[in-house]
């Protein structure tokens, strides 16, 4: 393939055609199927009419064509600030979008570790209770330290402890207490 002239800014222009001048380097696909436009499908809603678009069903909102879910947030985080961790409030945002409150929780963390820790009310939060401060010790969570909980069912929530480097902490906790150490 030779390289024919260049254009007026100096860059070489490569040919568009082989070294015979007869077949594109690049061919076109022989037919491109555009999607129909407004005049075309009397379905497509035009500018903001919301006509002819479906309701959401009544748990979700439509926003911009697409429904996102209003169940409210499925994590929160934690910086740990105290040297001593008796109990963790969860954030009122998180909590509120509660159906039920559970009597306790199922801790999981990214070793596969699994842990109950009982709920409190306490100044109108809900607090994960009995069961966090040996949770804590025996993960080594310390201050500085971000842990992450995702909730994965109404009464199970995935825990990531981020050390004070932002680097997720993954250690063996070793033997359970065996009085939080959650049977599977």
């Amino acid at each position: 393939m030779a390289i024919e002239d260049s254009n007026e800014m100096g860059t070489e222009v490569l040919p568009a055609v082989d070294s015979k001048g007869k077949q594109p380097l690049h061919p076109m696909p022989d037919e491109v199927e555009l999607p129909p436009t407004a005049e075309e499908d009397p379905k497509t809603p035009e500018g903001g009419d919301d006509e002819g678009m479906e309701e959401p069903p009544s748990n979700k909102r439509r926003n911009y064509g697409h429904y996102h879910q209003e169940d409210g947030p499925t994590h929160f985080c934690k910086v740990i600030l105290a040297p001593k961790l008796e109990c963790i409030p969860m954030p009122l945002d998180f909590t509120k979008h509660f159906v039920a409150v559970p009597t306790e929780f199922k801790l999981r963390n990214n070793t596969g570790c699994s842990w109950k820790v009982t709920v409190k009310l306490m100044n109108g939060r809900v607090t994960l209770d009995q069961g966090w401060a040996t949770y804590a010790a025996v993960h080594q969570i310390k201050i500085g330290y971000m842990v992450t909980f995702k909730l994965l069912t109404p009464d199970t929530l995935k825990v990531i402890i981020f050390d004070d480097d932002g680097i997720e902490v993954v250690n063996k906790c070793g033997k359970h207490d065996e009085a939080f150490a959650a049977k599977e």
